[in-house]
């Protein structure tokens, strides 16, 4: 095999919160919320430099930004009128989709494609939410995200992309937790340059809504969700050794990562989380989680996040799991202190990932167009993606 580097075919732009990858006559630009661009969710716009056409991942967190993407993309092709072939959305998170009102005002013809109709699902449970608590406006709660939204059945035929040599591979996977149901979405170029765009099924940042609490009604009791991400970031890492493979992960938050530098994001996160589930099982005052974070880790989190309530979805069902039963968020810290579950990927210090790769370097597979991947063997997700041989 033969190994690209990709730093003699990159060509990275940043202007303000947008920056843009070309190779291979393929341009990538990643667009990032002005107000929170580390924090707040990335969409994508994908372009072919020969045919001008192409096709937009995620739709982003405002309908402000979802506006500037469509004014980026109809500069790229040079044509206000040409619409995208498709959308292809990650999961069904009201900061990945919040500008869809958008796309269908500007290109009605676009098809909007997930991976399954369990996105769909949750992606509407999600929309009565935002609906809910007034997070979404009146254009947005009016729009039928169940007709709208469609599930993938032949994912080859679907995702067009008028580009030589470029091949599309959308595969689901589900992680209980932070997501539970995704899609993730990969390209090749034709000189086998890879490149994953992941939502949250990975993150560069820490992401903290970790809850499924749409499929039981009530907040989570346990880490169990924290536990099985740490382990699937950690066999993404593992998945980029083995498969000997220079891929650049396009994730739902913050930067892109290229496997260089993939390595030590993940040691970051799972560093963070398991942190954090150690301060959420012996406190109930997510204000005091927050600030203790950002004091050991400074580039944890930025305060916009806070002020959305991102750790309040979890933190106190932890604490009161262990009898730490707070009124008012009071007292800070249980006076008896008690750890978390058990949890091989968390248990560990620092980047290792042996368990992982010796978990993944056992097993062997042939990859399907679209495989649904089990909680049991999240561990295996990557695999199926890296080993993917170019046709």
């Amino acid at each position: 095999m033969i190994i690209i580097s990709i730093a003699f075919f990159l060509l990275t732009i940043s202007i303000d919160s947008v920056s843009a990858i070309t190779i291979d006559s393929i341009r990538i630009t990643q667009v990032q919320d002005e107000l929170a661009p580390h924090e707040n969710s990335n969409a994508y716009i994908v372009i072919s430099e020969n045919s001008l056409e192409g096709f937009f991942v995620d739709t982003g967190s405002t309908i402000n930004m979802t506006s500037r993407m469509i004014s980026l993309y109809q500069q790229q092709i040079q044509s206000t009128s040409k619409p995208p072939q498709f959308v292809f959305l990650t999961h069904g998170h009201p900061d990945h989709m919040a500008g869809i009102v958008r796309i269908q005002e500007v290109y009605p013809s676009t098809p909007i494609y997930v991976i399954s109709q369990q996105i769909i699902r949750e992606a509407v449970k999600w929309v009565n939410f935002s609906c809910s608590i007034n997070s979404y406006s009146a254009a947005q709660c009016a729009i039928n995200y169940a007709s709208v939204l469609r599930a993938l059945s032949s994912p080859r035929l679907q995702l067009t992309f008028n580009h030589p040599s470029v091949k599309l591979d959308a595969l689901s996977v589900v992680i209980k937790g932070e997501t539970s149901y995704a899609g993730l979405l990969g390209l090749t170029t034709s000189s086998g340059v890879h490149f994953l765009f992941t939502g949250d099924a990975m993150t560069i940042r820490s992401h903290l809504y970790v809850s499924n609490f749409f499929e039981t009604e009530v907040l989570p009791a346990s880490d169990d969700a924290l536990c099985a991400w740490a382990g699937s970031m950690q066999a993404s890492v593992c998945d980029l050794q083995l498969g000997n493979r220079r891929s650049t992960i396009l994730p739902g938050h913050g930067p892109t990562s290229d496997v260089s530098s993939y390595a030590n994001d993940v040691a970051q996160n799972v560093e963070w989380l398991r942190v954090l589930r150690n301060l959420t099982f012996n406190s109930c005052n997510s204000t005091y989680i927050w600030n203790e974070m950002i004091r050991r880790y400074p580039d944890f989190g930025e305060v916009l996040l806070q002020v959305k309530g991102g750790l309040n979805t979890h933190v106190p069902a932890d604490a009161n799991s262990v009898n730490c039963n707070c009124t008012n968020g009071s007292p800070t810290i249980c006076s008896v202190y008690n750890a978390p579950p058990t949890c091989i990927h968390l248990d560990f210090n620092g980047s290792d990932t042996t368990l992982a790769c010796s978990m993944l370097s056992s097993t062997s597979s042939f990859v399907s167009q679209s495989l649904l991947i089990q909680p049991v063997t999240l561990l295996t997700t990557i695999i199926f993606i890296l080993r993917i041989c170019h046709d």
